[in-house]
Parts: structure tokens; sequence; C-alpha cells
């Protein structure tokens, strides 16, 4: 008779122990109150950030080679035709911008994932990569939180960048009205 009330009372604590373990999981975990939200990079439309996208051509001679850079601000945007490997600008134009029109492209580009990194790069370099094709770079200055130089090329695979790169570059040269005769002579 002891060891029924034995193994009874033993039953007892048993369910006790497992139902507070199933019910109070999870209670005692500290939320960490400083956790970092991501970043909406359009909140950044009123202040000093500015994003850019530059396209690099093939390792070529130093004579022959361009990129073409575009920085986006809320006061401008500015088309650069670079010519060389110290980026010298041979060609550059500004256009006037306002908040109004910096705040829908920053959400745009937020969407297309401008700030979205590879979490595991296979090639975290850019140095030496896809010689015979185009890099493609995307640089941002006092947004925090988030990435700020990230590059991708048309060599597949390659880059830390992991956004929607078509759609980025259009959302920059259509920020450039008369883009297509600035980079008219340019070959990438």
């Amino acid at each position: 008779m002891k060891s029924i009330y034995l193994l009874a009372g033993f039953t007892i604590v048993l369910i006790i122990v497992i139902f507070s373990i199933l019910y109070f999981q999870g209670q005692n975990i500290k939320k960490d109150d400083n956790q970092v939200k991501p970043t909406v990079i359009n909140d950044y439309a009123n202040s000093s950030a500015t994003v850019s996208y530059m396209a690099e051509g093939e390792v070529n001679a130093d004579e022959l080679h361009r990129s073409i850079k575009i920085t986006v601000s809320k006061d401008s945007r500015t088309i650069e035709i670079l010519a060389g490997f110290q980026y010298i600008a041979i060609n550059s134009k500004s256009y006037r911008n306002t908040v109004e029109a910096y705040e829908p492209f920053l959400a745009s580009l937020q969407v297309a994932g401008f700030a979205k990194e590879k979490s595991n790069p296979k090639i975290s370099s850019p140095e030496g990569r896809c010689p015979l094709g185009n890099k493609y770079f995307f640089t941002s200055t006092s947004i925090p939180n988030i990435p700020n130089n990230l590059w991708t090329a048309n060599c597949s695979g390659m880059g830390t960048f992991g956004g929607n790169l078509s759609t980025i570059q259009q959302l920059f040269q259509k920020q450039i009205p008369d883009y297509s005769k600035i980079t008219s002579g340019v070959t990438l």
C-alpha cells in the first residue's frame, strides 16, 4: 500500500513539474530592449544621407577603362563618367533634388534590396573578380545600421549584394533625365 502512495505521489509531482515547465516556458526570457531594429532608409530623406550606384567596366587598358557613378541626396542628383582605374571624372552633370522626390526614391531602393547583404557571400572582395564583366557597387553615407559598401558582378554568384540589381540600376538611371545622352559614348 505504501508503494502505491509513493507511486501516486511521485506521479503527481512529475505531472506538476512537467506542467510548470510547459506553462512557464519562455516566460523568463528577457527581451532585449536594445535590439537593433531594421533601418528604414527613407526615414533619412530629410538628412545628409546619400546613396550611390557605380557600374564599372571590364579590366582593360587604363585609357579605355570607364565607370558610371550616380549619387543622389535630398538636394542633388549627380552622374559622373569616370576614366581609368583612378576614377577621374571626365564628364559630370548635376540636377536639383527635393526631399519630396528623395523619399519615394529611398523607399523604392529599400523595397528593391539596396541595403540587402548576402548572409554568406562566396566571395566578399571584388579585387580581381569578374575581370571580363561589369561590377556594380552600392554605397551610402549617414544611414546607420545598413551595410554601406556592397557589390555584385554580372558573373554569377559573386559579391556581397543581395538585392535586385536590375531594379536598382533602373531606379538610379531614372534619376538622371538625359542618362542615355550622357552615357552614349561609354562602353561597359
